[in-house]
C-alpha cells in the first residue's frame, strides 16, 4: 500500500545540525521516518495519505450516524446498504439523503438504513494529503511532532531498549525504551480517531 511519510530528512538534518550536503545519514533517516510515520499512523488510528477507498460498516438498530474510519473527507463517491453483501447490485443513495462532517469523519443519514454487520458500504476520498510537501504545508503541528520523534530516535539509534550511552563527551543514561516523546503525545492526541458504538469499527 502506498504511503507518505511526515516530514523530510532535509528537516531533520536542520534540527541535528547536519549540512544538507551531507548524506551520510540519508538513509537511515530514512528509514527512521517511515517508522515513525506509520507510528502516528497506528497512534492516530488515521492514515496520512489522503486515496479513494470502500469500506464497509456494522449498522446497529435505528443508527443515522456513521463514523468514517478516515478523514478529513474529500468527497462521497456512493453510499450503499445491502443486506445480503452484494453491493455490486444494490443502488447508491441519492446524495440528498446524507451529509458529511468531512473534517471529523461523521457521515448523518437522513434514513434509516437496514441494521447488521456489514451492511453499509461507503466509498470516499479521505486523508491528510496527497503528498509529504502537503502534510507539512496543511499540517505542520504533525511534520514537526515527527521531527522531533525522528531526532530522538536517531540519537538512540543504537540503544533503543535503554541502555547508557555517550553523547558528545557526556554519559546519558537510559532506564526504558524508547517511547513516543511527551510532545509528540500531546500534539497527536487530538488527532486520535474515536470510535463510538458498532457503526464505527473496522
Amino acid at each position: 500500500m502506498t504511503k507518505i511519510d511526515a516530514t523530510t530528512a532535509a528537516r531533520v538534518k536542520a534540527l541535528l545540525d547536519i549540512e544538507s550536503t551531507d548524506t551520510t545519514y540519508d538513509t537511515v533517516l530514512g528509514t527512521i521516518i517511515s517508522a515513525v510515520s506509520h507510528r502516528f499512523e497506528n497512534f492516530m488510528d488515521r492514515e496520512l495519505l489522503q486515496r479513494a477507498r470502500v469500506e464497509e460498516y456494522n449498522i446497529p438498530p435505528r443508527t443515522q450516524t456513521v463514523f468514517l474510519r478516515q478523514y478529513p473527507v474529500t468527497t462521497i463517491t456512493s453510499v450503499k446498504t445491502a443486506g445480503d453483501w452484494d453491493f455490486s447490485t444494490a443502488t447508491a443513495f441519492d446524495s440528498d439523503q446524507y451529509h458529511v462532517d468531512e473534517e471529523n469523519g461523521l457521515l448523518y443519514l437522513r434514513f434509516h438504513p437496514i441494521s447488521g454487520a456489514k451492511v453499509m458500504q461507503v466509498s470516499y476520498t479521505a486523508g491528510f494529503a496527497t503528498t509529504t510537501t502537503n502534510l507539512i504545508s496543511s499540517y505542520p503541528a504533525i511534520a514537526f511532532a515527527a521531527d522531533t520523534q525522528t531526532v530522538a530516535a536517531f540519537r538512540r539509534r543504537d540503544t533503543p531498549q535503554g541502555k547508557a550511552m555517550s553523547l558528545h563527551g557526556s554519559s546519558m543514561s537510559y532506564e526504558s525504551p524508547l517511547q513516543l516523546v511527551p510532545d509528540v503525545v500531546e500534539t497527536l492526541t487530538p488527532y486520535r480517531r474515536l470510535r463510538f458504538g458498532a457503526a464505527s469499527l473496522s
